[in-house]
């Protein structure tokens, strides 16, 4: 169960840079209208489907976001480090939930009241625009990524899916990871049989190692080029 922490956002060093451009008086109307929760590996932080009531930014922890399907696996789309925001263009358009977010670690995240957001955006064009410009970066990763699933062979796919975790999401080396076989594989686009497969491959042509969850990248060049040769 998810667990209420309190501490104030003047004095918070996790926050999104975005808020640097709020003054004091925003800042604190932000802080009045925001809960901040620690949630557990598995636990669900808003679903797919739900009404759009806060806007989220993750402090500490990993999340990955997803698209449920109830026939096929579901598709992650992306993960979450800290500190960013959860965008979710439910929130400007059906005021709904496009996709499921889950922490896969020991995560805090901060919930703001989505209408106080609104409301500071309009008040502040410099925090607005801040804002639009993180939120283009990370559509820009996104469709660079969902590239991989139809102009990639199944090789190219989880090589990219390395590259991704190792540092961008991972910074330490070797990796630790937190997501489960299953996960990876819905990262990549594939099914869980394809994903050990294409792993076990790299593994005997001596590109990476993976025992349990310690996952060591051994030949990044040899990745890259798989990569790109998709």
């Amino acid at each position: 169960m998810s667990e209420v922490i309190k501490q104030g956002c003047r004095a918070c060093s996790e926050k999104a840079g975005v808020f640097d451009l709020l003054s004091d008086a925003e800042i604190d109307r932000v802080d009045c209208n925001r809960t901040s929760l620690l949630y557990y590996p598995g636990e669900v932080i808003f679903k797919q489907g739900a009404p759009c009531t806060h806007m989220v930014c993750v402090t500490s922890g990993l999340v990955k976001l997803y698209l449920e399907n109830p026939v096929h696996h579901h598709l992650i789309i992306d993960l979450v480090r800290p500190t960013n925001y959860i965008y979710d263009p439910g929130v400007f358009a059906t005021q709904h939930h496009q996709f499921t977010a889950v922490a896969t670690e020991k995560t805090q995240a901060c919930l703001i009241d989505l209408q106080v957001m609104i409301q500071t955006m309009r008040q502040n064009p410099r925090f607005l625009l801040g804002f639009v410009e993180q939120v283009s970066e990370q559509v820009v990763d996104l469709y660079n990524r969902f590239s991989t699933y139809t102009h990639k062979h199944v090789f190219g796919r989880v090589a990219d899916m390395l590259l991704y975790l190792h540092p961008g999401i991972y910074p330490e080396h070797p990796v630790n990871l937190t997501l489960s076989r299953q996960d990876l594989a819905a990262l990549s686009g594939m099914t869980k049989e394809s994903l050990i497969r294409v792993m076990k491959k790299f593994k005997e042509d001596g590109v990476i190692t993976l025992n349990g969850d310690r996952l060591e990248i051994l030949n990044r060049e040899k990745l890259e080029s798989i990569s790109k040769s998709g």
